[in-house]
């Protein structure tokens, strides 16, 4: 039986790595692809604004999809993704290609949402650590805070997660 594709699904700094990380060491064959696996390589040449951004970002995904969730060698491996999709048009649509990528495998989908209080949130997001980290990885408290303010995690409906 292939085993499932987990989606977790935050705001920056929530722990969703931290909760990921669990999963993998809690079930060693296990693979984790965080989501700065998939952006990284795409904003060391586009800018977010750049018209040709969120192009690359889903060629990324679909990479990672045909490695990780589609390929028939990897169905006994349980795998998880983290994320962070808002519930505007395009949160919707690429949280979608997750659940799709997962069903065109014939995969289990399970979504997981994670939260925190603002205050600790923020102080996750601006720690040392992650400031000093090599990723791209939001650390500015100001523009967190905004994020927090305005955007909405996206949710599947009837999602017992």
């Amino acid at each position: 039986m292939a085993r499932p594709v987990v989606w977790i699904n935050a705001f920056p700094g929530t722990g969703k790595l931290t909760v990921a990380r669990e999963f993998v060491r809690m079930d060693e064959s296990s693979v984790l692809i965080d989501n700065h696996q998939l952006i990284d390589p795409v904003a060391a040449r586009f800018a977010r604004d750049h018209p040709q951004y969120q192009t690359e970002r889903r060629r990324e995904r679909e990479r990672a999809f045909d490695k990780y969730v589609l390929e028939p060698a990897l169905m006994s491996k349980m795998i998880v993704f983290t994320d962070c999709q808002s519930d505007d048009a395009l949160g919707q649509a690429t949280s979608q290609e997750y659940l799709q990528a997962a069903q065109k495998a014939g995969r289990p989908f399970i979504a997981i949402y994670l939260s925190c209080d603002i205050e600790v949130n923020i102080q996750r997001a601006t720690s040392s650590e992650r400031i000093q980290g090599t990723t791209t990885k939001l650390t500015d408290a100001v523009l967190l805070r905004d994020a927090l303010s305005r955007c909405k995690m996206f949710q599947f409906e009837n999602s017992p997660y």
